[in-house]
């Protein structure tokens, strides 16, 4: 055993994890807001903004709220479903997994209260509360291939950089004997995998995330001589993410003992919780040009987040020595905890809405956010605050997301089409991602029944680590979020 003898002395920087955890893709997560709301907006591509008399808008353009003429209750629940098709790209065989997460939940939940001003000037001023989501993180994926690097060699490469060592990646790869000092006095950690870099090593790793984002809204709005609507919303957003990863390598080289010495194989775990709660204002206006032209426009405020992170990890590396030994490390990190803030960026949304008499609509929506403008908070850590800022900035740019509905009615039914185009944030990158949306519903003077379906398309790349010296492990996500929502509301 002395030969992989570890140094006694260990340089301890707890919060090493939890501060390069945030990252710009955290960041973008947690501000890339799609409001779900009622079946009716989303079988009309969510493009309610100049329309209004829907709960989804007090989300969105609060002023719609002043179109209600009576009160209602909405219920909204809603079947989410992720398929993601993953392949690792530099796998020589090119497999790929497909896996699915479902999830049942309520997209909007309130009421709206609708009242008449005394004054001869205001045809409406309107209260509305309750929950809308604004994004769902359930999400599964798997990949698995034959390439060749190591994550151990990412954690080899921490421990002997000026970073230091992290309790919670290097430190449990070297209190699980996957990485060892042979001269403690140089304070320099070798591992196995370093002694064959180029050997082909089998590797697998699933990805689980969980949560959402749920803003409870306070509105008001008015009608003024049914020419211009105002509104305001309170918004207060929950957020809740749950990532779980188990990732696993095996030395699958040719010979009994394979292709790197010592080598059998590990697993590493990683464990994520991150709750908080923000604070934003929304402000709305819609003009009414023509009996059947609506003019919208919306400014959000950037959302300030209060979050706190609970993470952990998990290595166990197993090796086998030339006489036959068979060991098996095993190491756990220390619980981590770590508070933050984020602002998120501003938002302006334009929209407008052609009425076609009884018949029905059409509208649209275009929203612009310039994500290069979220921003951490660190107290006391001046220098990783500015480090994960700086890349925000350099990651990303403004985007230009569309809205495109419409709305067919025939007596008491309504059929519904939506299309959505989100151009990407991420600076260089000129790609859009389209959503598809459709709807069918059936309203009476007291009561409507409302159900739609969206479909929004995603192809995203996924690092599960990164070292300089070692092949980039770069895997391929395309991903299909199917919605189905089906939506109740009575009116009084």
């Amino acid at each position: 055993m002395a030969n992989r003898m570890r140094a006694l002395f260990i340089v301890f920087l707890f919060f090493s994890l939890c501060l390069s955890a945030q990252n710009s893709f955290d960041a973008f997560r947690y501000s890339n807001f799609q409001v779900g709301g009622t079946a009716r907006s989303i079988g009309a591509g969510g493009a309610l903004g100049a329309l209004g008399s829907d709960f989804s808008v007090l989300s969105t353009n609060p002023a719609g709220l002043g179109w209600y003429r009576r009160g209602e209750f909405v219920l909204s629940p809603t079947f989410f479903s992720a398929r993601t098709t993953s392949t690792l790209t530099n796998d020589k065989d090119g497999l790929a997994t497909e896996e699915n997460r479902n999830n049942f939940n309520v997209n909007a939940l309130g009421v709206v209260v609708a009242s008449r001003p005394t004054s001869p000037d205001w045809s409406t001023f309107n209260f509305g509360i309750g929950i809308n989501r604004l994004a769902n993180f359930h999400q599964q994926f798997i990949y698995e291939g034959v390439s060749e690097g190591s994550i151990v060699l990412a954690h080899q490469e921490q421990a002997n950089g000026p970073g230091g060592i992290s309790d919670f990646e290097s430190g449990v790869s070297i209190d699980a004997q996957a990485l060892y000092d042979l001269e403690p006095q140089d304070g320099f950690y070798e591992s196995d995998l370093e002694l064959a870099p180029d050997a082909p090593i089998f590797r697998r790793q699933e990805f689980i995330s969980r949560g959402s984002v749920n803003e409870l809204v306070f509105s008001f709005a008015g009608n003024y001589k049914e020419r211009i609507l105002l509104g305001a919303t309170v918004g207060v957003p929950f957020l809740r993410y749950e990532e779980d990863k188990t990732y696993r390598e095996e030395d699958q080289g040719a010979g009994a003992d394979g292709d790197v010495p010592l080598f059998d194989d590990l697993e590493y775990i990683e464990e994520l919780n991150t709750t908080g709660v923000g604070i934003n204002l929304k402000v709305g206006l819609i003009y009414r040009a023509h009996q059947a032209v609506r003019l919208g426009l919306a400014v959000h405020t950037p959302t300030a987040f209060k979050l706190e992170d609970a993470f952990r990890s998990s290595m166990a590396y197993n090796f086998t020595y030339p006489d036959g030994e068979v060991v098996n490390g095993f190491a756990e990190s220390p619980d981590g905890l770590f508070d933050y803030r984020l602002r998120t960026p501003w938002r302006v949304i334009g929209s407008g809405g052609f009425i076609i008499k009884k018949h029905g609509f059409l509208s649209a929506e275009v929203e612009y956010v310039n994500f290069s403008n979220n921003e951490f908070r660190y107290d006391g850590f001046i220098d990783a605050e500015r480090d994960v800022n700086n890349s925000i900035a350099n990651d990303f740019e403004p985007a230009m997301n569309i809205r495109l509905g419409g709305e067919f009615a025939y007596e008491i039914f309504r059929f519904r089409a939506g299309l959505g185009i989100q151009q990407s944030p991420f600076a260089n990158d000129n790609s859009t991602n389209k959503t598809y949306s459709a709807g069918f519903g059936i309203r009476q003077q007291n009561f409507s029944l409302d159900f739609a379906y969206r479909l929004h398309r995603n192809e995203e790349l996924f690092i599960p680590y990164q070292a300089s010296d070692s092949p980039e492990q770069l895997v391929a996500n395309e991903e299909n979020f199917n919605t189905f929502a089906f939506t109740v509301g009575f009116r009084f």
